[in-house]
């Protein structure tokens, strides 16, 4: 695999976590965070990953790997930061 194939591997899993930041339920973050900014730069990040997997895939493929990688980052995501906020109430 291609250096730019990392690298638009690591934007979807910043675009996901972008979005999962844009979501009034997060847990990761106590403060209110800017929802709209950090909507709009997820969805851009998705574009340009999507934009760089299709360098290398097909089209049906790239998708499915974009789509893959957002659903197991926004399924295990909310499991771990849960994990290690209880993690650190206990020291």
């Amino acid at each position: 695999m291609n250096s730019l194939t990392y690298a638009s591997c690591v934007l979807v899993i910043l675009a996901a976590l972008t979005l999962y930041l844009a979501c009034a339920h997060q847990k990761l973050v106590s403060s209110p965070l800017p929802r709209r900014l950090l909507l709009i730069v997820g969805i851009l990040l998705v574009i340009v990953a999507e934009f760089l997997l299709l360098q290398f895939f097909g089209s049906a493929t790239s998708i499915f790997m974009l789509l893959t990688t957002l659903m197991l980052f926004w399924t295990l995501s909310p499991i771990a930061f849960a994990y290690f906020h209880s993690q650190r109430k206990k020291r």
